[in-house]
């Protein structure tokens, strides 16, 4: 099996595998659900309902990319074919690539929190595990896939985006009622890196023609992890040992250290206009981890040639060498420089503007705008929802969302109380079409245009939900 079909078939599993997987980016069902303590974690301005609450878990998991199903498997004739078969059109996935395509992936675990009301404000407490996972692959690298390497051509890999992280959370927030229309609200939020991989390319190309190639390159790969790797100055890294893990010291050096210290805020606000409507906005992640300990550093500068061949993509053979030929003169020619500085991380800030009117005590209707900010990937998503309370013991949200250069799905949040126990779930990005799919004699339900899976559930201890009796948050 020749080196194109072994790297299509990674880009394949890669990408189109994400429509089967259901993997921190909060639900926005969540946004208007006030029975739900943790709505407070979007925006820190908005007040729980419960007078107090404890959690006793909670996790959230988002799976986010730019491709769709239908984007990497094309329908042609009877048959779904892949990015390796003749007939699949690469145009139709040029026109909705960009320049580069985004795969993002969240975990969040609450290990402890709770809150309380005092007087006009609301404190709340957390701690939590956070896993953030972005990648970003260069849309120039389908077009090997597509074309090979042709004589005269410019690929631009400079959008090439690596940033894998596991970090502890201990959010501190407040929220006060400066006056009965408007109230304020902050979440502070010191992190403790435990591991990271972080790529910064300002510039990677290569140019190819019959007599020579060049590639032209400036960046730095960043790690903070748990491996020895032995330097020759000037060449890549010739060997790389994982650290024992199971040993009891780097057990408690990784899962409880405090060495890799950053810090972050959300910010947030809510008015309320009159007896119906209500306005909100938050700005939350600002922040970053700074890295210290267990570094390792890779660096590039420069332009570098090396002899250059002629390459079709439908000459599997050639394109085999070419790679073999690429590799090897990488290592002879292109100079690396390493070191064990420190570094930073930053996080993704995310926007939300919120509106709500209420019909009676019982139905609210909502609607939403998420932005979130993240280098070469700039995302938007629109929701519209219906909040259902028709009794005190249980909570409904209805939404459709629409995220811009995306499809429309459906979205679902439930509360659920008994007694004091609260349970509760919110999902997005429900797909509303489904389709019978079949690839290499397989069958599967799918939706082709999804591109976005999160789901959310936890368990809350929740006393005193109807607010203060004598001020009550839901007015009958």
């Amino acid at each position: 099996m020749n080196f194109q079909h072994n790297f299509r078939l990674f880009i394949i599993c890669f990408l189109a595998g994400i429509a089967f997987v259901a993997q921190s980016q909060n639900p926005m069902a969540l946004y208007f659900m006030e029975t739900i303590p943790q709505f407070s974690q979007i925006n820190p301005a908005m007040q729980p309902r419960a007078n107090r609450f404890y959690t006793i878990t909670s996790v959230n998991q988002v799976f986010q990319s730019d491709l769709a199903f239908k984007d990497v498997f094309q329908k042609s004739g009877n048959e779904w074919v892949t990015l390796d078969s003749e007939n699949f059109n690469y145009n139709k996935l040029y026109r909705v690539l960009g320049s580069t395509s985004n795969i993002n992936q969240y975990t969040d675990v609450n290990l402890f929190s709770f809150g309380f009301r005092t007087g006009k404000g609301y404190f709340t407490f957390s701690v939590s595990e956070r896993v953030v996972v972005q990648s970003g692959i260069p849309a120039d690298m389908f077009r090997i896939m597509d074309k090979g390497f042709p004589d005269n051509s410019h690929f631009n890999f400079s959008t090439f985006r690596q940033k894998a992280m596991a970090y502890k959370q201990i959010s501190f927030g407040y929220s006060h009622e400066l006056t009965n229309k408007l109230t304020i609200g902050a979440n502070l939020k010191p992190l403790f890196g435990q591991v990271a991989l972080s790529t910064d390319i300002s510039r990677f190309s290569l140019y190819t023609n019959r007599q020579q190639w060049e590639i032209i390159g400036n960046g730095t790969i960043y790690s903070s992890l748990p491996i020895d790797v032995t330097y020759t100055q000037g060449e890549f890294p010739d060997d790389i040992e994982e650290k024992d893990l199971k040993d009891k010291d780097y057990i408690k050096r990784y899962g409880t250290s405090f060495s890799n210290p950053g810090l972050a805020a959300d910010l947030g606000a809510v008015y309320k206009y009159d007896g119906r409507w209500t306005f909100s906005a938050a700005l939350n992640n600002l922040g970053f981890i700074n890295w210290r300990r267990d570094l390792n550093n890779l660096s590039f500068k420069g332009s570098y040639l090396f002899d250059g061949v002629s390459v079709d993509a439908s000459n599997k053979d050639n394109i085999d060498q070419a790679f073999e030929d690429i590799l090897d003169s990488l290592k002879t020619v292109i100079t690396y420089t390493t070191d064990h500085k420190k570094f930073i991380t930053g996080l993704t800030p995310s926007f939300y503007l919120g509106a709500s009117y209420h019909l009676n005590h019982a139905v609210s209707l909502g609607l939403l705008s998420r932005s979130a900010f993240q280098k070469h990937n700039f995302r938007q998503d629109f929701s519209l929802s219906a909040n259902l309370q028709p009794y005190s013991f249980v909570a409904l949200n209805l939404n459709l969302s629409q995220r811009i250069k995306g499809s429309t799905h459906m979205g679902l949040g439930l509360s659920f109380l008994a007694g004091p126990l609260q349970f509760y779930m919110l999902t997005d990005h429900i797909p509303l079409r489904y389709s019978k799919v079949e690839v290499d004699e397989d069958d599967f339900i799918i939706s082709e245009r999804l591109k976005d899976v999160t789901f959310m559930v936890g368990l809350n201890l929740v006393f005193g939900r109807h607010g203060y009796r004598d001020k009550p948050l839901l007015d009958r």
